[in-house]
């Protein structure tokens, strides 16, 4: 599953938790595959974080990188 699909899959839950008739088996049940699934998301993001580290590091011997001026 994609990230983007994870995070579909994550919003629906959350949706689905924050009825008030969900009967309480139901509600640990979504909350464990909740849970499963954010952890994925961290670590999917994490993965990339350190992918984006290291691409940059390779680009500094090749470019210097400055901060943007955003005002």
């Amino acid at each position: 599953m994609k990230i983007d699909e994870t995070l579909r899959k994550l919003e629906e839950i959350t949706k689905r938790l924050e009825e008030e008739d969900l009967p309480l088996e139901e509600a640990l049940h979504l909350f464990e595959e909740g849970i499963t699934l954010a952890a994925k998301i961290k670590t999917e993001l994490d993965q990339a974080k350190l992918k984006i580290q290291q691409v940059i590091q390779k680009a500094k011997d090749v470019f210097s990188l400055e901060d943007f001026d955003l005002q």
